[in-house]
């Protein structure tokens, strides 16, 4: 209860002092407008009078204005006619004067031909040598054979000893994807089968072959290329009557057209023989 009775109060204090102000700034401003030259307003009409009279305003710029003279002509003003030029007169054709004779040249002389001369031919740019392979083919030969085509050697060191592990890669030429591996082994020997002889239709014609030494992964020695002869000969239907006959009774006349079978001759090859060695310093 007694809090509700200070809170009253409070309040009414507040509102009198409000409402006194508002009273007051009335009749201040009342007071103003009525007399406005009272001492406690600060924009009153004397003061501004004083401030101007101690601060004059600088002059002004007096601007002269000259009056720019009439250029045009007075009206009654004739302008002088200028005279036309009367026609050129037309000039009289000259007399063209008789042209002198040109004495002639003196006469050239005959033109000697002078040989040219060539300058030196410059001697080509020298090739570059490859790079020298490690091992080279030391001796190679054949044998002639009725069952099968193939590759055999050997591979040694510069020393003349076996190498073992030593990689040949062969292949048929012309034929894409023919490419095939061997090892030698530890007598440095090597072999591959080419073709064999169950394959009559291939056994009866020759293939081109090529070998060469794998070290490292990296080719070793340079590309060698051999030919290898058929095993069947292809010969028509009498001449396999003439085999079964003796040859004493047979002549040449009846062997007309027959060839002797490839696998019989010494000079056929049907097994090929290359033997590799490494060269020196380069083991």
């Amino acid at each position: 209860m007694t809090t509700q009775r200070l809170d009253n109060r409070w309040t009414t204090v507040l509102l009198a002092l409000t409402m006194g102000m508002t009273l007051l700034s009335v009749l201040c401003y009342a007071t103003i407008f009525i007399q406005p030259n009272v001492p406690f307003n600060p924009l009153s009409p004397s003061r501004a009078t004083e401030v101007a009279l101690r601060n004059p305003p600088p002059q002004a710029t007096q601007i002269v204005i000259v009056a720019t003279p009439d250029q045009s002509y007075p009206p009654t003003w004739t302008p002088t006619p200028t005279r036309t030029p009367g026609p050129t007169k037309t000039p009289t054709d000259t007399r063209t004067p008789t042209p002198t004779k040109t004495p002639a040249l003196p006469r050239p002389p005959p033109h000697r031909h002078t040989a040219t001369r060539v300058p030196p031919t410059l001697p080509p740019p020298p090739t570059a040598t490859p790079t020298p392979f490690g091992y080279v083919v030391s001796s190679h030969s054949s044998e002639n054979n009725c069952a099968d085509v193939g590759l055999k050697g050997t591979v040694n060191g510069p020393d003349g000893l076996p190498k073992a592990g030593v990689q040949i890669q062969y292949g048929e030429l012309g034929v894409s994807g023919s490419l095939f591996t061997v090892r030698t082994d530890g007598n440095g020997r090597y072999g591959a089968l080419l073709l064999p002889g169950s394959n009559k239709v291939a056994a009866t014609s020759s293939h081109n072959w090529f070998a060469y030494v794998v070290e490292n992964g990296q080719r070793a020695s340079e590309e060698f290329k051999f030919t290898t002869d058929p095993i069947y000969a292809v010969n028509p239907k009498h001449c396999k009557a003439l085999d079964d006959e003796d040859e004493v009774d047979i002549n040449d006349k009846d062997r007309k057209g027959c060839i002797p079978n490839p696998c019989s001759s010494a000079d056929a090859i049907q097994i090929k023989i290359i033997n590799w060695q490494l060269k020196l310093g380069d083991d």
